[in-house]
């Protein structure tokens, strides 16, 4: 069954009235954001996934974006190899000291030949064919087709991977990833393009030099690791060290925020721990109140449930969206939290007290079509 004015359950046109009006909390003013493509349930990054994800009506797909030797920007989860690929297989002594194959080693047409392997067996082998990794121009291209043929707008999320280690080896893999976004077509706030990083020294390098260099405005999100993290790694004293994000989470340091991010994303250990009990009880309603946009990672198909009491998707969506009170989560199981929302929505279940909500970067650009039929998912027990 087709669903008319899809991107009413997506939140789009009432997050913009939400900005202006006291419109309650709802499913249909939070949004799905597929992790990697629909990587649940097909491997992570490949364009298969990404098809797939769009399918099951994802509101943004988010891109991890790494740099080869030869300045390629390519969408991947890590800046090493070894975990999803057969590369050491095909490059036998390619290993740092550490013993870990960085992309950075790898020249695209090297990083071509590798095959994409599940490495925790969630995916039978003769479950696809060979699956390889894309460029992010492979990936917007496709996304742009996509586009043309479901006559909807598919927001995207890329993210860009340590950026600091691609400074240390001369590379800026920031202007690269911008060249690539300007060139199909994501210049504005209106091109549903929203860029993510860990590193807030370069998060304020795009909004103060980069982006007005090249003429483009699009929408920044700061990402908060943990302070062991190595996301961002600072030189002190002539050793790198992790970065500290404590200060990020006061009324000032969301004020600091604001001056060049739209949004706030962070792990939901960060939220709540394993009795329920929020850790910042204030943290999302405060910037809300700034007009910021808050999401977290829930229902992922590596990591075991963060708290007892979360047995299913469901319950982990149901707790995250409306008692912690965040935007978005970002899932492997992009079509469950959609058919979570879609179902919440029709029910008209009461949510939790919250204050309003605000855009998604305060516009509501998406089309009116018809949505495609969400597709069959396959039985999560079987891929956990």
């Amino acid at each position: 069954m087709r669903r008319p004015l899809s991107f009413l359950r997506s939140g789009w046109l009432c997050l913009l009235f939400l900005v202006f009006s006291a419109c309650p909390v709802s499913a249909a003013s939070k949004v799905v954001i597929a992790s990697a493509g629909a990587s649940g349930y097909l491997m992570e990054h490949n364009l298969p996934s990404v098809a797939l994800a769009v399918a099951m009506e994802a509101d943004l797909i988010k891109q991890d974006l790494v740099l080869t030797s030869d300045g390629q920007v390519i969408v991947f989860r890590d800046p090493t190899l070894e975990r999803v690929t057969n590369v050491a297989e095909l490059f036998p002594g390619r290993s740092r000291e550490d013993g870990r194959y960085h992309v950075l080693d790898f020249t695209l047409d090297e990083i071509r030949q590798l095959s994409l392997h599940d490495p925790a067996g969630l995916f039978p082998a003769d479950l696809h064919p060979r699956l390889t990794i894309p460029t992010l121009n492979e990936e917007l291209a496709m996304i742009r087709g996509l586009e043309k043929t479901l006559q909807r707008t598919i927001p995207i999320a890329p993210e860009i991977k340590q950026p600091w280690l691609y400074r240390k080896e001369g590379h800026d893999i920031s202007q690269l990833t911008l060249t690539i976004l300007r060139d199909h077509g994501y210049t504005g706030q209106e091109d549903n393009v929203f860029i993510l990083s860990f590193d807030a020294e370069e998060l304020q390098r795009l909004a103060n030099e980069l982006l007005p260099a090249m003429g483009m405005s699009v929408k920044l999100i700061q990402l908060i690791d943990s302070n062991e993290g190595s996301e961002i790694m600072v030189e002190e004293w002539g050793e790198l060290v992790s970065y500290n994000y404590d200060w990020m989470f006061s009324k000032s340091g969301l004020r600091s925020l604001k001056g060049y991010a739209a949004g706030i994303g962070l792990n939901k250990s960060m939220l709540a721990d394993d009795t329920t009990t929020l850790l910042r009880p204030n943290f999302v309603e405060d910037a809300h109140q700034l007009g910021m946009f808050v999401y977290t990672l829930a229902g992922q198909k590596e990591a075991q449930p963060m708290v007892p009491f979360v047995n299913s998707l469901d319950k982990e969506f149901d707790f995250f969206y409306f008692t912690v009170g965040v935007d978005g989560i970002v899932t492997d199981f992009c079509g469950e939290g959609v058919r979570f929302l879609k179902n919440r929505s029709q029910n008209a279940l009461p949510a939790p007290e919250k204050i309003s909500t605000p855009a998604l970067g305060g516009e509501a650009s998406l089309q009116l079509p018809l949505s495609p039929q969400l597709p069959q998912q396959p039985d999560r027990e079987n891929l956990e």
